[in-house]
């Protein structure tokens, strides 16, 4: 989470007289991604900072602030690196794919097992 804008949140609720819980009851965020939202908590419970975007976009109107311009600048100041990493992990998915071949192999097997199975049924008559 950017400084800037965990800071406007944390201020603007504080300003407002709002515990952090009374926020999570009333906008029913979990407290601890409101903790991450104010710049306060342990990061690695996230499998990534892109999850927080919709908590962050409720947050904010609860708290009448642009979310629009909150979400620009939290996308903003996120690493370049977060973004690519995405891509490369999903390279490697694919990268992982059974080859054209072996399904075009197996196929074939399931094609001639198929005929095989109807010819040795012979004519019931």
């Amino acid at each position: 989470m950017t400084d800037e804008v965990a800071g406007l949140l944390k201020r603007t609720r504080v300003e407002r007289g709002l515990s952090i819980d009374a926020v999570g009851h009333d906008t029913q965020i979990p407290v601890h991604y409101l903790r991450l939202l104010e710049g306060d908590g342990d990061p690695r419970i996230l499998a990534d900072v892109l999850y927080l975007i919709p908590f962050l976009r409720t947050y904010s109107t609860f708290l009448d602030l642009d979310s629009a311009d909150i979400i620009g600048q939290f996308l903003a100041h996120l690493p370049r690196g977060d973004i690519h990493a995405k891509q490369d992990s999903a390279a490697i998915f694919h990268a992982d794919r059974i080859p054209y071949w072996a399904v075009s192999l197996a196929l074939l097997a399931l094609f001639l097992g198929v005929v095989l199975f109807l010819l040795s049924r012979g004519d019931p008559s």
